[in-house]
C-alpha cells in the first residue's frame, strides 16, 4: 500500500505491506517505510489485490553488501555511505551483520520482479574516542539507560529496507530506515 502521512516537514509517501496470519484474520501493518520515488508497479489479482512473491534473497545480498560484496546489489547512496565507519574520532569496527529480525514480505511486480520488505540487524563496535565526539544518538541512548561512554561502545542497528528484485540481475535497494536499537 501506498499513502501519504504527516510529518512536521508536511506529507512523506510511505509504503506499507499487510499480512494476515490467516484468512479470517486482521490485516495488520508489517512493515511501513517512507520512500522517494516511484515503486515499481505491483502485479495484482482480478480481484486487485497484490500477489505474493516467493522469497527473495535482497536481505542476504544487502548483508553481503555492507561486508565489501559489490556482486549481488546496487545500492542507493545510504547504504553505499554505510560502509564508511567514520563517526568523528571513534575507531569503528564492524561486528555481525545478519538478516532479520522478522520476516522478509516480497509482493510481485508487473515485469515479473519483486518489490521486497526485509530487514538488516548490524552490530558496530565503536572505540577510542572522546565522549563529547561519540553521535548524539548514541550519546543518547546511553544517558537513557543511565549507563556512562566508555573505551569501548557496542552499538546495534536495525535497518528497515524497502528493496527491488528483478527476475534478473542484481537487487537494488529503493529506500531505508536506520535505528541504533542497542548501545552499552
Amino acid at each position: 500500500m501506498a499513502a501519504l502521512e504527516e510529518a512536521e516537514s508536511g506529507e512523506r509517501q510511505v509504503l506499507g505491506v499487510f499480512v494476515k496470519e490467516d484468512a479470517e484474520g486482521e490485516w495488520r501493518a508489517a512493515h511501513w517505510l517512507t520512500f522517494k520515488g516511484r515503486p515499481p508497479q505491483l502485479a495484482r489479482d482480478k480481484e486487485g489485490y497484490a500477489l505474493a512473491a516467493s522469497a527473495s534473497e535482497l536481505g542476504e545480498a544487502h548483508v553481503r553488501y555492507l561486508g565489501g560484496d559489490d556482486g549481488a546489489l546496487v545500492p542507493d547512496s545510504y547504504t553505499s555511505n554505510a560502509r564508511n565507519q567514520d563517526m568523528g574520532d571513534w575507531t569503528v569496527e564492524r561486528g555481525a551483520v545478519t538478516p532479520g529480525p522478522g520476516e522478509s514480505y516480497a509482493l510481485r511486480t508487473e515485469d515479473g520482479g519483486a518489490l521486497v520488505w526485509y530487514a538488516v540487524k548490524e552490530e558496530k563496535t565503536l572505540a577510542g574516542g572522546k565522549a563529547s565526539t561519540l553521535p548524539e544518538e548514541v550519546r543518547a541512548h546511553l544517558e537513557k539507560n543511565g549507563d556512562e561512554v566508555g573505551e569501548t561502545v557496542l552499538t546495534t542497528w536495525q535497518w528497515l529496507v524497502i528493496g527491488y528484485a528483478p527476475e534478473a540481475g542484481k537487487g537494488r535497494v529503493l529506500g531505508e530506515s536506520v535505528s541504533l536499537v542497542a548501545a552499552r
